[in-house]
């Protein structure tokens, strides 16, 4: 019987739900050099003028540097745009690099969904999915 799931060649995963004031991208797998250009590509799509993207992270299993720069860029993109990126519930790994770089502080990051969605007044789900 054939897998229904999605195909993952690249080893990563993304999803966008467009809330009322955000944007929730759920990132799955491991982000590295051979696909963090995937990853740039989804925030990218998931930014919209004057709207935070929230970034579930806890499916995101590992992180490399790339990956890392990736997440510095679209948070700077989104502060000159008047907006933000939250990166909510990442796990160890990640967010081990987070730390021994000092971004951990720099960046907007929530122990949970709910509460980076929280941090984002009148955060209301939509219905429409990409």
């Amino acid at each position: 019987m054939p897998d229904s799931r999605p195909e993952c060649r690249s080893g990563l995963m993304t999803t966008s739900t467009y809330l009322l004031d955000a944007t929730l991208l759920c990132v799955v797998g491991e982000v590295d050099a051979t696909n963090s250009a995937q990853l740039e590509t989804a925030l990218g799509q998931a930014r919209r003028r004057g709207k935070p993207v929230i970034a579930d992270l806890s499916g995101m299993t590992f992180l490399d540097s790339s990956g890392l720069s990736v997440l510095v860029a679209a948070h700077a993109a989104a502060e000159e745009e008047g907006s933000s990126l939250h990166l909510a519930e990442v796990r160890p790994i990640p967010l081990r690099l987070l730390t021994i770089t000092g971004l951990l502080s720099f960046l907007h990051v929530h122990n949970s969904l709910g509460h980076a969605i929280a941090s984002i007044p009148g955060t209301v789900p939509a219905t429409a999915q990409t």
